[in-house]
């Protein structure tokens, strides 16, 4: 296969679709899996758990749906998404973010290193402080697989938007963010995350603004951001 720009958003085109697909098909599976864990908050609402200790929840979820309507393998690749398979076209990195209702974003995903190709060695600059550092993703734009060959690393996240109060969900969104291979195409697509900046140092963590590359600017018609829920 010769991996050509064409070729790769191609390729996250289909991808995203049949994860639509996939997600749209089972919404109500999607819904009632995310919500479950009300269903023992008593046994482990006083135990302190995180916000991040929700999206592990959506993860499995997740993970339950893809493994049932596809023929996707898992991939134990110590470096990836939290979840990652495998098929003989890409490799399909997918992440849950969760966010509280009045804490989200609507137009920007927090990710990190191990989670986009997206960003190989970029140089960033700090608009408050004039700070310059560095982006630098973590996971391969190629993966050299020894029985597919060469073959893209693709990247999807599930954006799972809940109520403060009673945890139940009010929003589902799947995004591709673009292989780094396309940098040239899109651009610089980041803004500062959580991370610390350290001059000249790469940041851990960083921001996605989705309106940067929403639109796709080689395979037309389609998004990369589509609602799942409502």
């Amino acid at each position: 296969m010769v991996l050509t720009k064409q070729k790769i958003e191609k390729l996250e085109k289909e991808f995203f679709e049949k994860i639509k697909e996939i997600l749209l098909e089972n919404k109500t599976e999607l819904v009632k899996g995310f919500n479950s864990k009300e269903n023992i908050k008593r046994d482990y609402s006083n135990l302190g758990y995180k916000e991040n200790d929700v999206e592990k929840g959506a993860e499995r979820v997740i993970q339950s749906i893809i493994c049932k309507n596809t023929d996707w393998e898992v991939n134990s690749a110590p470096i990836s998404s939290d979840l990652l398979f495998e098929t003989a076209e890409a490799m399909i990195n997918i992440d849950a973010k969760t966010y509280k209702e009045k804490h989200q974003e609507h137009n920007k995903i927090n990710v990190g290193a191990n989670q986009i190709s997206y960003g190989q060695h970029m140089p960033m600059k700090s608009l408050g402080t004039g700070t310059k550092y560095t982006w630098k993703a973590a996971l391969r734009t190629i993966y050299h697989h020894q029985t597919y060959g060469e073959i893209p690393c693709l990247t999807f996240f599930i954006k799972f938007i809940y109520d403060d109060e009673n945890k139940t969900l009010k929003k589902i969104e799947l995004v591709s963010v673009p292989n780094g291979i396309l940098e040239d195409i899109y651009g610089n697509i980041f803004v500062r995350g959580k991370s610390e900046i350290v001059a000249g140092k790469p940041v851990r963590d960083i921001r996605v603004v989705i309106n940067k590359f929403e639109n796709p600017k080689i395979i037309g018609r389609w998004k990369r951001k589509e609602t799942i829920f409502p």
